[in-house]
């Protein structure tokens, strides 16, 4: 019996088709994810797998989309040229089609660069979605990526005892060899995310001191604040985390003009008052300060 030939064509279709539904599929859920910080405190999945694994699977699937395409017209470039060819000589000519697609093409990448609508709605979109994943302040993990860091070298940043932190993690049925393993490590072995075991002993955390206010400036307010997710916590939970009385804060944000409740995320807030979440910080802590 004759053994049956792999059909070269009819196999890179399918390698093409199929990296074409991985990559859509894994675009879409790549769209709507939590931002990294966020992601990975919160040990986000969907059906069963996390960030860095629909990353993983939407890079490998792009590849194989690349490759399979680069072969399938390569097996079909004497089709298509003569379909050009064809088109042609029957005096069609395709310059439109090709400088509407060429046109949409670097429209979009402009897009992206410099956002503008209509375009820029789908990015604005985005960054809603991820916002939302954050529905109480402790979705915000204190500070980046803490969940890479050791149980020792975390607690110490949060000023907590390490003896009494081990004791109640263990307490709760957390089993782990040392203070020296990483937090992440530590709620994976566990089933438990980064951010529950913070929960479990932040109660050990120190009441924060009130903010020497008047040592602040625009430029250490930036430096010190941006990229640390801020933006997604209420207003009352940040006077609650920095120290600053809420009577203050509101005094503060009135004399600026800025609309304001309490329970509103500082970006919220920001968006109201058509400005950045950071200059919304500025306002809480330097008096006087003015939005630029």
């Amino acid at each position: 019996m004759a053994s049956k030939k792999i059909h070269k064509r009819g196999l890179t279709s399918f390698f093409t088709l199929f990296g074409f539904l991985i990559m859509s599929v894994t675009g879409l859920v790549l769209y709507i994810v939590p931002a990294g910080r966020i992601a990975y405190w919160i040990n986000w999945e969907i059906i069963g797998m996390t960030k860095t694994d629909w990353g993983n699977i939407h890079i490998l699937s792009s590849i194989l989309f690349i490759i399979a395409g680069g072969f399938h017209t390569y097996f079909n470039w004497k089709p298509l040229m003569n379909y050009f060819k064809d088109r042609a000589r029957k005096g069609v000519k395709l310059r439109r089609e090709l400088a509407i697609s060429s046109a949409l093409s670097v429209w979009i990448i402009i897009s992206a660069i410099w956002p503008f609508p209509p375009l820029s709605y789908l990015l604005d979109f985005n960054e809603w979605v991820k916002d939302t994943w954050v529905v109480q302040d402790e979705y915000e993990p204190p500070f980046g990526h803490a969940e890479l860091l050791s149980l020792k070298t975390f607690t110490k940043k949060m000023e907590i005892d390490i003896v009494e932190a081990t004791q109640e993690l263990k307490a709760n049925g957390l089993v782990f060899e040392s203070a020296e393993e990483i937090l992440q490590d530590i709620g994976k072995n566990n089933n438990i995310s980064p951010m529950n075991i913070y929960l479990l002993i932040k109660k050990f955390e120190p009441a924060p001191e009130p903010e020497k206010l008047d040592t602040y400036t625009s430029e250490s307010i930036e430096i010190e604040f941006s990229g640390t997710g801020y933006g997604n916590k209420t207003i009352e939970s940040i006077c609650e985390q920095l120290g600053i009385d809420t009577s203050l804060a509101i005094t503060r944000l009135t004399l600026s003009g800025i609309p304001h409740n309490l329970n509103q995320t500082m970006k919220a807030t920001a968006e109201t008052a058509e400005t950045k979440a950071i200059e919304i910080m500025k306002i809480l802590l330097i008096d006087g300060y003015k939005l630029e």
